[in-house]
């Protein structure tokens, strides 16, 4: 989500107005950006563990590379292995954020980010990379495009559900940005009074625990099994989210949902105008009470106002 803006500023630079873009599988971008009409397709580059991963995953994209032919490669991010692949695929324009790393070695145009900016966030980065290479971005804001059959899919599947709707993003990558599940049950019994239906959003490895911590609340659904793109359909038609830092979070703010943000380690910067984050400070999630959780998420929908969205 956060390099969206950056993704279509490079696709306005070529005469196609189009990007082949390479994510990692976990990225699930095919997926994400299915529709977005700046990236043309998604192309996998598996990430590897063994000791030759860094050999593996430069000839995976020098692979790609001599298969795709393309006129140019940009590399957001510091590692060095798709600017070696491009330099022996003879990419003839290659272009990173360097960064002080031997990325630079193999790059072709400047200018890099400086070594200084190493512990700057990756949207940080992103910002300086964009002014030092002239690409125009006028709101970090990603504005994800949705697929119009994933939210035809979800209308008519939660048709009968009462609204509003909020959307509990109760998913993490680890336990350390994971706030407990019976806090968000509790959450959501003492927001009953202003949703009419509470969707527990997660991967489907989360739905057991989604489905234990609401016992028998009413109007509490589990949504865990549904698609990633029938998932962000689903709480771009919330009026609001709460969930942990994870990708959930990153989609509401990205579809334009009011959310509040549950920050463990490496808090998520409020790079949106739709995010709010509650920190538990030392990155202890578990230190954010439900009282603060529901006082965050009640005070928003009072002053803004939220409603069920239109799209």
């Amino acid at each position: 989500m956060w390099h969206l803006p950056t993704i279509r500023a490079i696709a306005a630079t070529t005469p196609e107005g189009k990007v082949v873009l390479v994510a990692r599988p976990s990225s699930r971008a095919s997926e994400v950006l299915k529709v977005e009409p700046s990236v043309e397709r998604v192309l996998l580059a598996p990430h590897y563990k063994d000791k030759l991963k860094g050999v593996r995953e430069t000839l995976d994209f020098y692979r790609l590379c001599k298969a795709q032919k393309p006129r140019a490669v940009w590399i957001l991010e510091k590692i060095d292995r798709p600017a070696i692949a491009a330099f022996l695929a003879g990419v003839p324009e290659r272009r990173g954020f360097g960064l002080g790393h031997g990325q630079e070695s193999f790059l072709t145009t400047g200018p890099h980010l400086p070594k200084a900016m190493r512990p700057a966030h990756r949207i940080d980065k992103l910002e300086a990379f964009e002014k030092a290479h002239g690409l125009v971005v006028t709101s970090r804001e990603p504005e994800l495009k949705l697929d119009p059959q994933a939210l035809a899919a979800v209308k008519a599947r939660y048709a009968d559900r009462p609204g509003p709707w909020l959307s509990l993003g109760i998913g993490a990558s680890e336990p350390a940005r994971t706030w407990p599940a019976e806090r968000f049950a509790e959450a959501a019994q003492r927001l009953s009074d202003l949703f009419g239906t509470v969707f527990w959003v997660g991967g489907p490895h989360e739905a057991e625990t989604a489905r234990a911590a609401i016992g028998d609340l009413p109007n509490n659904v589990v949504a865990c099994d549904l698609p990633l793109d029938q998932s962000a359909a689903l709480i771009s038609l919330s009026a609001g989210f709460l969930g942990n830092d994870s990708g959930a979070l990153n989609v509401a703010a990205a579809v334009g949902t009011p959310c509040v943000g549950l920050m463990g380690t490496a808090p998520l910067p409020a790079y949106s105008k739709w995010l709010s984050r509650l920190d538990g400070g030392e990155g202890r999630i578990v230190d954010i009470t439900t009282d603060q959780a529901v006082e965050a998420v009640r005070s928003r929908f009072l002053k803004e106002g939220w409603g069920n969205s239109p799209a």
